[in-house]
């Protein structure tokens, strides 16, 4: 199974001032000037793997793929698969923000409510996650539960 997060106001902070998360490498990251990640994804990211899913990220930046996994792998996480924009571009032919079926993404974690209104209109899942939600975890922690039953029936 595959679990895709969204960056911006999900994981990266852009307009909320959520906690952040130590990377492993901290001075390396500030070396580099990366961008932090929410606190708790290590943990989240750490969850999802333990159950056997795969972990990628569905953004509709311009940031490229090698910027986002140095960025999750500064914090200890290596990413299965990357969409960008380009990506999105190149292979969606649906008119939706967000395709995840595209990608064969089961699930998708994302702080847009119009990205969860596109995945009932076109058939995917969306866990959405505000910005301001200090149990974010825990509610991403019970989408793939639920997630998880639903597909085994």
């Amino acid at each position: 199974m595959r679990l895709a997060f969204d960056l911006d106001n999900t994981l990266i902070r852009c307009g909320y001032d959520f906690p952040l998360d130590q990377p492993r490498w901290p001075l390396l990251a500030r070396l580099l000037g990366e961008e932090e990640l929410r606190q708790g994804i290590a943990e989240a990211v750490a969850h999802c793997q333990q159950h056997g899913w795969e972990i990628w990220v569905y953004t509709t930046s311009y940031r490229s793929a090698w910027h986002i996994r140095r960025l999750f792998w500064l914090h200890g996480i290596r990413l299965h698969g990357v969409v960008n924009q380009q990506r999105h571009n190149r292979h969606v032919r649906v008119s939706c923000t967000k395709h995840p079926p595209t990608f064969g993404i089961d699930l998708l974690v994302d702080d847009s409510e119009g990205v969860r209104l596109e995945g009932e209109r076109h058939g995917f899942e969306v866990v959405i996650v505000s910005p301001q939600n200090e149990k974010w975890v825990e509610q991403v922690k019970a989408a793939l539960l639920h997630h998880s039953s639903t597909k085994a029936i």
